[in-house]
């Protein structure tokens, strides 16, 4: 998994300018000084290599071979032939043993070596050759130099009898002093150095690299905020310059595109309005051809009358059947008309808290008083914890009454209505679960060419009423279904209904900001169910608690 960084892509190169200058110049240094250094132990070997030849060519002047091993002096003696060797090759200590390994010139102090004592400074060997061995005495390093000095052994030549031994040391202060004024000169260096390439690298930086991207970056913001004509500068024919013809490139086109689309969009509302305009005649004239064809049949019976009495040809019983009936057909006109006007004339009166409950079984009572309800059972099962709606009450109980009104009808005026009233949770238009008395799931049908009821499943809403009515007719066609709630269309017999019913408490509920739907299984009955949105936070509590009804049913026989 990439890790996306917060830092700026300037302070990245920054960043990166400054360890690799410190990690170049340190690499530099760190090699410069080793070889420096590797140099001068090289060199200081050779001198010190050169130093015990003479030493052992000295000493060997001075030890005769013989046959029992002891020495014959000749001229100057031991001491005298050491200390001028010390005087002529400047050595720190010097130490002479004869070839049983006692000591017969001892000068300065030397480190212990050998079988008999162990030096604590670490030591380090660098050269043995031809019975010389040369080793570093002390600490070395790149911070630390060389080591304190050198301890060198003399020993016989390959294939000779030892006649004696040798030690001396060289002093290495003098190099690792100047190491470490070079090591200084190198730091110091480095930092100086450091500072004028990353100074220097950042100038060029920002002007090669930073400038041209905080320009271009300046023409992306302006393109961002609507000021399409904006172009980047080309300064150089480089990744930059290609990057930002490429830039270039992509707003023509960009612009190119909005334009298009702002075209389109003007197209597209002019055809909108257009669309709606015919939509709206299309709405317009078909309930004018409906209006039309129902009060046509009646309008024409009148006229009929009309012409009947106007020629006198009747007696006064049959004149007074007639005034009768034309009567009827001007009652049925003016029952269309009205329930037209019921539609498009607004409400006066204010939406208020309505205990739901309440409202449905002041319907039923009044129903059971309805010369079309005498024959039919209501049977009640409400949830007695549904919190209030606002809505109005007028409507509201309309709707109740249509649609109990046509659940006798589809009974043929005898059978039983079931009325149930539950709480559902509403969630981006579906119903997450419900709060009711029944645990049966119906399928629920909803006419899918309605505009509102999409809008009305796309909102939010935490809560929500419902309240059903199942008849125990006989069903309505799969097919009628989703022209339910058309206006003018019906299932009744021609004269018995007027098809505006369902279509007007349909119009109503949604006015409310509610919805209704359909459920119907042909020779088992239909189910309407009708959904309120429920108080903003409402929610199954004591809303309701007066009512004093078991929730399981009641009964009223009419």
């Amino acid at each position: 998994m990439k890790m996306k960084s917060s830092l700026g892509i300037r302070t990245q190169l920054i960043a990166a300018v400054v360890i690799l200058t410190f990690s170049a110049i340190g690499f530099i240094g760190v090699l410069s000084v080793s070889i420096v250094q590797n140099n001068a132990i090289t060199g200081r070997v050779q001198e010190a290599s050169r130093v015990a030849s003479l030493i052992r060519v000295s000493l060997e002047e001075l030890f005769l071979q013989s046959s029992t091993g002891q020495a014959r002096f000749s001229g100057l003696d031991i001491k005298e032939r050491s200390m001028r060797l010390v005087r002529i090759v400047s050595v720190g200590a010097l130490r002479v043993n004869d070839a049983k390994g006692e000591e017969l010139f001892t000068y300065g102090l030397l480190p212990d070596r050998g079988e008999r004592a162990v030096s604590s400074e670490p030591s380090t060997l660098i050269f043995f050759n031809d019975g010389i061995k040369i080793s570093s005495i002390g600490e070395t390093g790149w911070f630390k130099g060389p080591g304190r000095l050198l301890y060198v052994e003399i020993g016989p030549k390959p294939g000779m009898k030892k006649q004696f031994s040798a030690a001396f040391t060289l002093s290495l202060r003098d190099i690792s002093s100047d190491l470490a004024s070079m090591r200084s000169f190198i730091i110091i260096f480095g930092i100086a150095d450091s500072i004028i390439i990353i100074a220097l690298g950042l100038y060029f930086l920002s002007a090669i690299v930073m400038g041209p991207i905080r320009r271009l970056e300046g023409t992306a913001a302006k393109i961002a905020r609507g000021d399409l004509g904006v172009r980047a500068e080309v300064e150089n024919d480089d990744e930059i310059g290609s990057l930002a013809r490429r830039f270039n490139t992509m707003a023509d086109r960009l612009g190119a595109e909005i334009n298009r689309l702002e075209r389109l969009n003007v197209e597209l509302h002019d055809t909108q309005a257009e669309l709606l305009r015919a939509g709206a005649l299309a709405a317009v004239g078909s309930l004018a051809a409906g209006l039309a064809h129902e009060i046509g049949n009646p309008l024409g019976a009148v006229s009929g009358y009309v012409d009947i009495l106007g020629k006198g040809a009747a007696n006064k019983e049959e004149e007074a059947e007639i005034l009768m009936r034309a009567g009827k057909e001007l009652g049925r006109m003016d029952r269309i008309l009205r329930e037209f006007l019921d539609i498009a004339r607004p409400t006066k009166d204010e939406p208020e808290e309505l205990d739901i409950n309440a409202l449905v079984e002041e319907t039923a009572v009044m129903f059971g008083h309805h010369s079309r309800g005498h024959d039919v059972t209501i049977n009640l099962d409400l949830n007695k914890d549904l919190p209030p709606v606002i809505i109005d009450e007028g409507r509201l109980r309309q709707i109740f009454t249509n649609l109990l009104l046509n659940a006798a009808d589809a009974m043929d005026g005898s059978g039983v209505i079931t009325v149930e009233s539950r709480f559902v949770t509403i969630s981006g238009g579906s119903r997450l679960g419900v709060a009711s008395a029944a645990s049966s799931k119906v399928e629920q049908r909803v006419r899918r060419d309605d505009p509102d009821a999409h809008l009305a499943a796309g909102r939010r809403t935490t809560g929500a009423v419902e309240v059903s009515f199942t008849d125990s007719g006989s069903g309505i066609k799969a097919e009628d279904v989703s022209r339910i709630f058309d206006p003018f269309f019906t299932t009744k017999e021609p004269g018995s209904g007027t098809g505006l019913g369902l279509f007007v408490s349909a119009s109503m509920i949604k006015a409310c900001g509610g919805t209704i739907e359909v459920k119907s299984e042909q020779g088992v009955g239909s189910t309407f169910t009708v959904i309120i949105p429920s108080v903003a936070g409402g929610s199954p509590s004591g809303a309701g608690s007066s009512l004093q009804q078991s929730s399981n049913s009641e009964r009223r026989e009419r």
